[in-house]
């Protein structure tokens, strides 16, 4: 019971710490093999107690798939939003396709069988908003339900359902949504589960039943001891850079990567599907520029490519980050490139931060539409997908980074 309450207190903080609050319907679901516990109504998610934690009485959660062990309810704003009105939406972006699945469904439990209804809705999705009933004026009410093989990723599936939920509406000011090709989103989702998320699946199962684990790994990969100054300096900046990514906001769980130019050879960059708040230098993969290939036995961020083709184009680069950051997901899922509005930021971009045509994630299509667009300009929306901004270091390509977000925010006039 100690190690189930430790679990669930790290991800209701983490739920507490969204920029958005959500809702006081807001409950963690763990099987731990030995019985399903939860949070209970009215927890306090920013300072759980242990008497907040109950054991319930039911032998597994209502899930449609095999291997779902957490659950998260909860009621953010625009998923809020989209219930009352009836709204659902499907993938317009590539990390709602692969996190969540098909589409975004809505359960209706105010009459019949509730596990029923909640297995149908979920069928191959990892979340669907629940309409409980209907308020006196109509309007539908109810809450948010997503899934995961472990709490961290039931918590960011709800992230990303609220992004794509807010992205669907702010959308409607420059033309509305473009929807992605349905079979390339059931593509996506079967290759997510059954391959991109399997490195951080290991050790956040691992939770499942044995508590929080430690954040010291036995997988680190690099002996830093013969590194010069320079290569462990920049390993540590892609550390620290990577969790000054989550805490802006500008990325979701481990969506997106950086790279940091090492010398005309190799480049220094992120690991495939880590969470970032878990780095360590070591875990920093050393890749050649030209071959893509990496050393040791942590896989680099399938986007390597891209930043290899990048750095090999544009000799005055030195860093590169991609993000899904929430204002250029606007214009990625509505197909737009940003116009820039503010005089400062034209001298970054020049009048317009251009859109690259789609591609799958991780394929060279992607990889040539992005660097083509991209031309001589410090950043670059990427269809379906995100952005992409870089820097002659690591503190001027974050800073871009953050400027493209304050472009597409001040375009949309929020």
């Amino acid at each position: 019971m100690e190690k189930t309450y430790e679990l669930l207190t790290k991800y209701a903080k983490m739920m507490a710490e969204q920029e958005y609050s959500t809702g006081e319907y807001s409950i963690l679901m763990i099987d731990t093999g030995e019985g399903v516990y939860a949070t209970k109504y009215g927890a306090d998610l920013n300072d759980l107690k242990p008497e907040e934690v109950e054991k319930l009485n039911i032998e597994a959660l209502p899930t449609s798939e095999s291997g779902m062990r957490a659950m998260v309810y909860s009621q953010t704003p625009y998923c809020q939003k989209a219930l009352r009105e009836g709204r659902t939406f499907k993938p317009s972006l590539d990390d709602m396709a692969q996190i969540i699945g098909p589409a975004a469904v809505i359960a209706d439990t105010s009459s019949g069988s509730v596990g029923k209804s909640l297995k149908k809705a979920l069928g191959q999705n990892a979340g669907c908003l629940v309409l409980r009933g209907k308020e006196p004026d109509g309007k539908g009410k109810g809450y948010t339900l997503t899934v995961g093989r472990n709490l961290y990723e039931a918590v960011v599936a709800m992230t990303v359902l609220e992004k794509s939920a807010e992205i669907t509406y702010l959308a409607d000011r420059i033309g509305g949504v473009k929807y992605l090709n349905p079979a390339e989103t059931r593509l996506m989702r079967l290759i997510y589960k059954k391959k991109y998320s399997k490195a951080e699946e290991t050790a956040k199962t691992a939770e499942t039943a044995e508590g929080v684990i430690s954040d010291t790994k036995d997988n680190a990969v690099a002996d830093l001891s013969g590194e010069n100054t320079r290569e462990q300096l920049l390993r540590s900046q892609l550390v620290e850079y990577g969790k000054k990514l989550v805490k802006s906001g500008l990325v979701q769980g481990t969506w997106g990567n950086l790279s940091i130019r090492l010398d005309d050879q190799y480049m220094l960059v992120t690991p495939s599907g880590l969470d970032y708040m878990r780095l360590t230098p070591s875990d920093m993969v050393k890749v050649d520029i030209h071959t893509l290939k990496y050393e040791g036995n942590l896989k680099p961020t399938s986007e390597r490519g891209l930043h290899g083709e990048i750095y090999k184009r544009r000799p005055d680069v030195g860093a590169v980050i991609h993000t899904h950051s929430k204002y250029a997901c606007v214009f990625a899922a509505a197909l737009k490139p940003l116009p820039v509005v503010d005089e400062a930021m034209k001298n970054v971009f020049g009048w317009e931060i251009p859109l690259a045509e789609y591609g799958l994630p991780g394929t060279k299509k992607l990889m040539k539409n992005t660097v083509d667009a991209l031309g001589e300009n410090m950043g670059c929306i990427m269809s379906h997908h995100g952005m992409i901004a870089c820097g002659k270091d690591m503190e001027t390509a974050f800073e871009n980074c953050a400027k493209v977000e304050e472009c597409g925010k001040k375009y949309l006039r929020l």
